[in-house]
């Protein structure tokens, strides 16, 4: 056991973080159907300010199906979180991102995959 927390004191992996990225990973699991392939999932950070703008303009998309957000307590740990799900297919940044402002909080909605994306063209052809 002492092993285990030096290995995860040394990559500087905190609990926390593996217990926020569990949740996100089973909220999409749990809101995702394989059988309806025309959606992909975005992922981003923004502040506290900016994410009442963020998630309104989120809901005013019509193609929007689900929102969900999280507090990551440290823009740290929300870098590393999306990072981390950054791996897994149909998950792309979105483009409603605030990095600048070194946000904490985490959001993810599913949304049409746009046209202009690349990998649009994997869905259609």
């Amino acid at each position: 056991m002492n092993t285990t927390f030096e290995l995860s004191h040394t990559l500087d992996y905190s609990p926390l973080e593996h217990t926020l990225l569990d949740e996100i990973r089973e909220w999409i699991d749990s809101n995702m159907l394989m059988a309806d392939q025309h959606f992909v999932w975005n992922i981003g950070i923004t502040t506290s300010t900016e994410l009442i703008r963020v998630a309104g303009k989120i809901r005013g998309d019509n193609a929007c199906k689900h929102l969900k957000y999280w507090n990551a307590e440290t823009f740290k740990n929300a870098m590393g979180i999306v990072s981390r799900l950054n791996r897994y297919p149909f998950i792309f940044k979105s483009s409603l991102n605030k990095y600048i402002g070194k946000g904490r909080y985490i959001f993810v909605y599913k949304t049409t995959c746009d046209s202009k994306n690349l990998f649009y063209h994997t869905f259609h052809h």
